[in-house]
């Protein structure tokens, strides 16, 4: 186990829990713009989704993300447990993330009994140090429980077109 050494490490912490909470509150507001993602994310920053597809640089990023998520009518985002390997000018993080989706009404499946899905994941984030301060350089997801409905929908959502 690594403790952190000194006062410095102890506010790099501090700095990318907050980097990261301040995007997935962006999220949840629905207010994520391209100031957001240019104070979180490396200008080649990158973000691998649970299925594997990478979205690469801040307009891609920012369009997709805004995209995936006006199909929810709320969200909802809880970072946990955040673990910095902080070395120079580079972290590797390790985070728990809950994550609570409401579909919207015109997404939800009419037969169903439940217009939501709630997911458990592990977060892994590469962030780097920046004049400007510490920035996402790779973040990914990775599933790790699931319940609820829209399985399907984001299948279908997330299939390269053809």
């Amino acid at each position: 186990m690594k403790l952190k050494k000194n006062e410095t490490d102890f506010f790099d912490h501090l700095e990318i829990s907050e980097l990261l909470s301040r995007y997935f509150a962006a999220v949840d507001d629905k207010c994520l713009d391209m100031r957001i993602i240019k104070e979180t994310f490396a200008s080649d920053g990158k973000m691998v989704r649970p299925d594997g597809s990478a979205l690469v640089g801040w307009k891609d990023i920012l369009e997709s993300q805004n995209k995936s998520f006006a199909r929810f009518r709320a969200t909802h985002h809880v970072m946990s447990d955040l673990v910095a390997d902080i070395e120079g000018n580079k972290t590797k993080v390790r985070a728990n993330l809950t994550a609570m989706h409401l579909w919207n009404f015109n997404e939800s499946d009419p037969n169903s009994l439940t217009s939501h899905f709630a997911a458990g994941l592990v977060c892994s984030v590469i962030a780097i140090r920046t004049i400007d301060g510490w920035r996402i350089s790779e973040i990914s997801n990775r599933n790790v429980w699931r319940t609820g409905d829209g399985l399907l929908t984001m299948a279908r959502d997330l299939r390269p077109k053809v």
